[in-house]
């Protein structure tokens, strides 16, 4: 089938006949020999094929003396005719069918053969235009020749190994960059996860609403009421208390246990009207902000209900049973389950705002401070959260489970916790450089089998320092209470060798220590310049800050493995056997 092409030569060529008839019968000049006799054309052979219309050339006739189309530069009568007939001029000849030969003279995008050219898709020679090739069964089709070459060689022209290798290590640098700049990248959960409220858990000196008494987890109350001298006010007992630490808020008192949550008052009295039984036990803190009381039950559920009278208002459903505490901080609920997931929920709605998987189940309440959420986990890894994102920025490794919360410095730069049997300082303003702890792990134990020319390999990233007894495996495994006097602060935390140290916070010295009757199993609490805390035979103390001098100490009737919290003047105070007291 013609193309186009073909159509619009016909078409001007017949213009050009009927405009001008002798151009067919035009003839170019004949050339002469050095005799004057004139040269015979050269014979060629008829092509095989039949030409078409359009390559057809008219037959050339000799030029006559005079006449316009006589050699330019000849007199006339110069050239010798021959007669007419004696000379035979053959057709142009077509061009060859050789595949690939490409004629430029009517149309440099076309083959010359526009009815038998070769396949442009598997590439049998001889095939026509229109038909299926007979190898590949494809429509064959005239491409212009550069459709063609870019088809055939753009991708061998183009690949090289100079080339190859140049992309690879460029793929393999921006991968590197993302890697490195993941942990600082903006996460899209602070533009499509709006917080409908900025509630916060109150910190004053009359409450104690959240585990670890503030956001921080310091478990210190630095003014307000003068510490309890330790006069026992009322005794009220609730059955199972499991390991959940009471809360306050003012006059409420809110008890964690197998059967729900108890309220009472500060005289110990249940509250009437009040409707807490829960299908799952309560075996951690629960928080108490505002109106709201927050807690996590076993029956794979997070619940907000209405503090005074104990309306559900929202429940959000987890992955797990949730046995940790709540924490509630500018209007997010950060709270762990089963199965290692952390989760922050709008304070206001209950509704996901994002979830993390840490390496296991955590091990305490968060703490957050300034946009960032610190948590250990049983597996003994303290991690660096972002607050808003839930995004990993840091993590330090230990060898067992890291035991309580951890604890934050006042300016928030140091985070410190309890594993192992020892107190870690680790740094709370790190981000962790991808990769390098994996290094670090591949030097040590290249290191460990002496191979020639390698260094001793340097710390954890993130370490400050290390507080260990002088037995670890009868050592500290409770998170210790953090007080702060003029700028500077002292760790307090007992252990199962029955003493109970006081350390600078800069350095892990040692400022005093305290032998108890039994080991010491919860954290400490700090009033002021006293320091209250229990063993697990019974005993309450309460020492001086200063020197660890007794200052007073009195026998509960059963052991305290629940730390005791204070809310205003009143110290509350709960043991094994499910009795809690309020001492003043």
């Amino acid at each position: 089938m013609p193309g186009m092409g073909d159509i619009f030569r016909r078409i001007t060529r017949r213009s050009r006949r009927e405009l001008d008839p002798m151009s067919d019968s035009a003839q170019p000049p004949i050339e002469t020999s050095p005799a004057g006799e004139p040269e015979q054309p050269s014979v060629r052979p008829a092509p095989t094929l039949e030409p078409s219309p359009l390559e057809v050339v008219a037959v050339s006739q000799p030029a006559v003396s005079g006449s316009e189309y006589a050699p330019v530069g000849e007199p006339a009568g110069a050239l010798a005719l021959e007669p007419a007939g004696a000379v035979t001029v053959e057709p142009s000849p077509l061009p060859s069918e050789s595949p690939g030969h490409f004629s430029l003279v009517d149309d440099d995008a076309l083959r010359e053969d526009h009815l038998v050219l070769e396949c442009p898709y598997c590439g049998l020679v001889g095939q026509r235009i229109g038909s299926r090739c007979e190898k590949c069964g494809q429509v064959v089709v005239r491409l212009p020749i550069w459709a063609q070459h870019r088809r055939r060689n753009w991708l061998l022209e183009r690949l090289s190994w100079r080339r190859i290798i140049t992309s690879c290590a460029i793929v393999l640098f921006i991968l590197f960059i993302v890697w490195i700049n993941y942990p600082f990248a903006p996460n899209t959960v602070i533009f499509f996860k709006n917080i409908q409220t900025q509630m916060t858990a109150d910190e004053g000196p009359g409450v104690w609403s959240i585990s670890g008494r503030d956001t921080r987890n310091t478990r210190s109350v630095s003014v307000g009421f003068d510490p309890p001298v330790g006069t026992i006010v009322w005794r009220a007992h609730v059955p199972e208390p499991l390991s959940s630490e009471p809360v306050a808020q003012y006059s409420n008192i809110y008890l964690g246990s197998a059967n729900g949550i108890y309220p009472l008052s500060n005289t110990g009295e249940i509250r009437e009207g009040w409707q807490g039984d829960t299908p799952g036990r309560i075996t951690s803190a629960a928080g108490v902000v505002d109106s709201h009381l927050f807690f996590g039950s076993t029956d794979h559920t997070v619940n907000a209900w209405d503090a005074l009278t104990g309306d559900t208002h929202w429940t959000f459903t987890a992955e797990d049973t949730v046995e940790v505490a709540p924490k509630v901080v500018n209007g997010l609920v950060y709270i762990s389950s089963g199965k290692g997931w952390l989760y922050a929920l709008d304070a206001h709605r209950g509704s996901l705002i994002w979830r993390t998987q840490l390496d296991s189940n955590a091990s305490g309440a968060v703490a957050v401070y300034d946009g960032r959420l610190m948590v250990g986990d049983e597996g003994g890894v303290f991690y660096v959260l972002s607050a808003r994102t839930g995004q990993e920025w840091f993590r330090f490794r230990t060898a067992k489970a890291i035991r309580g919360a951890p604890v934050i410095s006042a300016d928030g730069q140091h985070a410190f916790f309890a594993s192992t049997g020892r107190v870690y300082a680790v740094s709370a303003d790190r981000r962790e450089i991808p990769g390098l702890f994996q290094f670090k792990q591949i030097w040590a134990q290249l290191w460990l089998w002496q191979v020639p020319g390698v260094p001793r390999p340097q710390g954890q990233q993130g370490g400050l320092w290390q507080f260990s007894p002088e037995n670890p495996l009868q050592g500290i495994y409770s998170a210790p209470a953090l007080a702060n006097d003029d700028g500077k602060e002292s760790l307090y935390v007992g252990g199962h060798d029955r003493a109970l140290y006081a350390l600078n916070a800069a350095d892990g010295s040692i400022l005093w220590t305290f032998q108890a009757e039994n080991a010491i199993l919860t954290s400490p609490l700090v009033v002021k310049d006293r320091l209250i805390f229990g063993d697990a035979s019974g005993y309450l103390y309460s020492l001086h800050r200063k020197d660890g001098s007794v200052d007073w100490k009195i026998f509960m009737g059963s052991g305290i493995t629940i730390p005791p919290i204070i809310s205003n003047e009143l110290l509350i105070v709960r043991t094994e056997n499910g009795d809690n007291f309020g001492i003043k």
